[in-house]
């Protein structure tokens, strides 16, 4: 990748190395001898230039969005990939803030106010839009997500109890494994695994979600035909 189209921006300064702005000899480098490097980007400045805290703010709080983390893969120190059931994850560990503080960041910054600024969001709208909407928006195609981010009965008890006043995101792009804070009980299928802010790292209650297997594949665009397929 040359300047000129470094993710489609002409300064490559924009891309980060452990939090370090890099330089397209650094591209050059990271490319010749560790392709596999994960670096991060940053398209918006919203913390230091108003106008980008305005498109942040205009795509967060579009109508009905949804809020998603799109984690990436952690890497360890060495930038080898951490792989299998690792639970904690090593202090160390990079990747985008995001994965440990989404969720978190969009609590305390929208729906509390950050800075001692008006909420831009209610709680319940803010709770909506970190479960019920994602939910909704896979449960057509996996059933199983009718029964997740919903208090009712004969649901899954996936529950989360925290303090508006104090839950914050910790996670930087030079220390993105630090967790979040302010969540005093977590449960997963009506198992405790934090109570009390503190974590039950022998509880794993957690199960896989999946989709019903396809009997068909995709028709033909624009015959709404479909081939079927055996199930096996």
């Amino acid at each position: 990748m040359t300047g000129s189209h470094a993710g489609g921006v002409e300064d490559a300064s924009v891309m980060e190395l452990n939090g370090e702005p890099m330089t397209q000899e650094k591209i050059d480098e990271l490319q010749k001898n560790a392709p596999g490097t994960v670096v991060n980007m940053h398209f918006l400045h919203p913390d230091d230039k108003p106008e980008d805290a305005e498109l942040l703010d205009l795509s967060v709080l579009f109508p009905g969005a949804a809020i998603a983390s799109d984690a990436m893969p952690w890497v360890n120190k060495d930038g080898t990939l951490v792989e299998g059931d690792v639970w904690p994850m090593p202090t160390e560990a990079f990747a985008h803030p995001r994965s440990a503080g989404c969720f978190s960041r969009f609590l305390s910054r929208w729906a509390r106010g950050a800075d001692g600024e008006k909420p831009k969001v209610s709680l319940i709208e803010a709770i909506r839009r970190t479960s019920l909407i994602p939910a909704q928006i896979l449960e057509k195609s996996v059933p199983q997500m009718r029964g997740k981010d919903r208090l009712q009965v004969g649901a899954d008890a996936d529950i989360v109890v925290f303090d508006l006043a104090t839950v914050q995101d910790n996670a930087t792009f030079t220390e993105p494994a630090q967790h979040s804070t302010g969540f005093q009980h977590v449960l997963v299928n009506g198992t405790p695994i934090i109570r009390d802010g503190k974590e039950l790292l022998e509880q794993r209650p957690g199960k896989p979600i999946r989709r019903p297997r396809a009997t068909t594949l995709p028709g033909v665009p624009g015959t709404g035909a479909a081939e079927p397929v055996e199930a096996s």
